[in-house]
């Protein structure tokens, strides 16, 4: 249940902090500060008890706090977090995503005023009309076998803020696909999800006045995973913090960087870490994995950073194992071998405890197949999967928790499952239309509360009764509309998910009796008792060809994928991967070559 003091209940969790030193000094800081995490470090404890004292001491309602983060699930588990301190239905408190925030506090108050190119009412193009868009444009410029692909031209947009500026014209065809994309979206009357964090930019950065305005409803601002965050919105959070007086508060680890694809870039983090106004703190007590893996974590990045673990004491188990018949013969290794020993040697130890990670999606496809043939249930979380993950869909996913037993314990509880509800309506809605979307889902959560159950027809109801009537008119939404139209389809007859039940519907962002298959991108921020590294093979992981920036990002992507364990780390290789002609015999990756052996010297 909520906790009726706030105040109460983050102090009461703030006096675990004594002990570290790092923590401490994050939750006494009054001015600007920038928390360097590492893996395990509790960063997101540090950065919701901070949260919880800014509110309770530092601003006054209906002047708030905006917390927004890179991802939908970051921002899912920040907002569980701060439920378990009551602090979900706080008016003055914006959780969520770098574009939700863009959308709602910037782009929707003040774009008009300021005169912004963009269409009104604001609409978001939905993923197959960027696709779409993106496809015509550049075989109309270039020809049927142009060789961009939607993510080239989007980090380039990312990259390249100002069209007047010399290095626009760095990639001609790039740039002149960009402005027939962007022409060809506002033709009709759309923007896409770039665009409101290209748009936020020139908004704040062009316009003075609208610092004030900003400041005096949001006068602190805190950023998780400021490594995820590129170019625009670091400018952003610049301008604000440093020329418009919001108070900054950012938490980040540069070594977890690993969306330079999308533009994102962990020298922006260490460079605002080194400002002389900024107080740095660093966490480097690793709650998490046992020493052991911090070491090989370390060697792994080839650079000392000085973690300790917080038990010494705990034991770990790292494994390198050759499986010469390729993913199949990795596969079964898995099935046959490593998931039943990992299940037995550890009482209480259940299937969610344990997570594969791959570096692409097609070799998920491998491992769901043997999962299946072996009667496991899985969660998957990659581009595979059959459904994104947005604010809808998440949101419906807790809504089945919640009916399916959650409602018991509070887990989600309702009262943030009600807020999220309400904060998905445009414009700020009235009390009483917010006191009546209160009620029609109350109503229907009540009503559709099952131990068991299949998870097709809840999702079909909460669309007709609720979703589809609130979306319809709400082009903000087209997009995530489409996700949850994915979502149903998945879990109709022939879909993906046939058969799902309530409760698996309810777990899909982690459930303990289903195995994690991930991307190692998908895993950051996420842990495991277990984790199993698979394809280790020169040619993926990293791949054939890359400049040394991307060796550099697959050598932080492999270090994410270590850090995720708390016991037991096994990497899986076959020293080739299939090719057009047969099998590349380029050996194992040399990542793992470069760990075992520097592992093994360290250990002599």
């Amino acid at each position: 249940m909520p906790l009726r003091s706030t105040s109460s209940a983050y102090l009461r969790h703030a006096g675990d902090l004594v002990g570290n030193p790092g923590q401490q000094a994050a939750y006494d800081s009054r001015g600007h500060c920038v928390v360097l995490a590492g893996p395990g470090s509790g960063k997101t404890k540090t950065l919701v008890l901070k949260l919880a004292r800014i509110l309770a001491e530092d601003v006054r309602a209906p002047r708030g706090v905006a917390c927004i983060t890179y991802s939908q699930e970051c921002a899912r588990e920040l907002t569980r977090r701060l439920e378990a301190l009551g602090l979900r239905d706080a008016p003055n408190l914006f959780v969520g995503t770098v574009h939700g925030f863009c959308l709602r506090h910037i782009l929707m108050p003040y774009a008009r005023l300021a005169g912004l190119a963009v269409p009104y009412p604001l609409s978001l193009a939905t993923t197959r009309q960027t696709d779409s868009a993106f496809k015509q444009v550049a075989e109309r410029l270039l020809g049927a076998g142009q060789p961009y692909k939607a993510h080239d031209m989007g980090k380039y947009r990312r990259i390249h803020l100002d069209r007047h500026a010399p290095d626009w014209e760095s990639d001609p065809d790039l740039a002149r696909i960009t402005e027939g994309y962007e022409a060809a979206l506002r033709r009709g009357g759309l923007i896409d999800f770039d665009d409101l964090v290209i748009f936020g930019n020139r908004l704040v950065s062009d316009h003075d006045w609208v610092l004030p305005a900003i400041q005096a409803r949001w006068p602190v601002l805190a950023v998780d995973e400021y490594q995820d965050l590129g170019v625009p919105l670091h400018r952003i959070v610049e301008r604000l913090a440093f020329e418009g007086g919001v108070r900054l508060f950012a938490v980040g680890d540069a070594d977890q960087s690993v969306y330079g694809f999308a533009g994102a870039d962990g020298a922006l983090l260490l460079e605002l870490a080194q400002r002389d106004d900024v107080e740095a703190v660093q966490l480097q007590l690793n709650y998490r994995s046992a020493g052991r893996i911090i070491r090989a974590s370390e060697l792994a990045l080839g650079e000392a950073r000085g973690y300790q673990p917080h038990d010494p004491r705990r034991q770990a188990v790292i494994e390198f194992t050759e499986r010469p018949g390729g993913l199949e013969d990795q596969a079964a290794y898995v099935v046959e071998r490593l998931i039943p020993a990992a299940l037995a040697a550890k009482p209480g130890r259940a299937l969610g405890d344990i997570a594969i990670l791959y570096r692409a999606a097609s070799v998920g496809d491998v491992f769901a197949d043997s999962l299946t043939a072996a009667g496991y249930d899985y969660i998957r979380v990659d581009n595979a999967a059959p459904y994104k993950k947005v604010g809808l869909t998440s949101w419906i996913e807790d809504c089945a928790a919640w009916c399916a037993g959650g409602w018991r314990t509070g887990r989600p509880q309702l009262a943030g499952l009600i807020s999220r509800w309400i904060g998905f309506r445009s414009g700020r809605p009235s009390e009483l239309e917010s006191r009546r979307m209160a009620r029609a889902l109350t109503s229907f959560l009540s009503g559709h509360r099952a131990d068991e159950g299949a998870a097709a027809p809840f999702v079909s109801a909460i669309r007709r009764t609720l979703v589809d009537p609130l979306t319809a008119n709400d082009r903000s939404l087209a997009d995530q509309r489409e996700q949850v139209r994915r979502m149903s389809e998945a879990l109709a007859e022939g879909g993906k998910l046939e058969g799902l039940d309530l409760k698996s519907l309810g777990g899909r962002d982690g459930s303990p009796t289903h195995i994690n298959l991930l991307t190692l991108h998908s895993a950051k921020g996420c842990e495991y008792d277990v984790v199993i590294m698979v394809g280790m093979d020169m040619g993926a992981m990293p791949w054939r060809r890359e400049t040394e920036d991307e060796l550099r990002e697959s050598r932080r992507l492999f270090y994410v994928g270590l850090t995720r364990a708390r016991d037991a780390v096994h990497m899986l290789y076959s020293g080739w991967i299939p090719g057009r002609y047969g099998a590349q015999r380029l050996g194992r990756s040399p990542f793992v070559e470069e760990l075992e052996e520097r592992l093994a010297a360290a250990e002599e």
